[in-house]
């Protein structure tokens, strides 16, 4: 398996893998709204020469430093449980870093993404805009979200009301 940058030949095979990952289209039409703004590139992880996996990184912002939301993050459901998933977070950190973001953002489990870097954002003074009962009925606890610190120094000076891309559904 190898993970690489998305190309433009992948996005088919990308948006299919997040509509079977999930088995809805909403991730994949979440996929279609941010991948060509400004700031925003998706990896895949490919095997044979399939996508079996694909995650999506955008521009947020916290306060007025720019910083990356990942996810989606999608792996095909008969490939699942085998590191690929694992594989692509750990490669869009490091390609975070590469690009000069001083953090990661995202909304999700905290019992899993803790062991990729992610902290509770709660402990660097942030807030989460989702946290509540969402219009669908999903409740977003304050601990769903998190950060994972590229630059220590310049993520603990991060401060002020954190915004995603509206295709997230952005409240407030």
């Amino acid at each position: 398996m190898i993970v690489r940058l998305e190309e433009s030949a992948d996005r088919p095979a990308s948006l299919e893998v997040e509509r079977e990952a999930f088995g809805s289209n909403e991730e994949a039409a979440i996929v279609e709204a941010i991948r060509d703004e400004p700031g925003s590139f998706a990896l895949v992880a490919e095997e044979d020469g399939e996508v079996v996996g694909h995650v999506q990184l955008s521009a947020a912002r916290i306060g007025d430093v720019q910083v990356l939301a990942l996810g989606p993050i999608g792996v095909r459901p008969d490939r699942q449980r085998q590191g690929i998933g694992s594989a692509l977070i750990r490669e869009a950190l490091a390609e975070g870093g590469r690009r000069g973001s001083p953090a990661v953002i995202l909304l999700g489990d905290p019992d899993f993404y803790p062991r990729y870097g992610f902290e509770p954002a709660s402990g660097f003074g942030l807030r989460n805009p989702f946290t509540g009962v969402q219009p669908d009925g999903f409740v977003v606890d304050e601990e769903d979200f998190m950060l994972a610190p590229l630059d220590e120094r310049a993520a603990r000076q991060l401060n002020g009301e954190v915004r995603w891309h509206q295709a997230f559904g952005q409240r407030g």
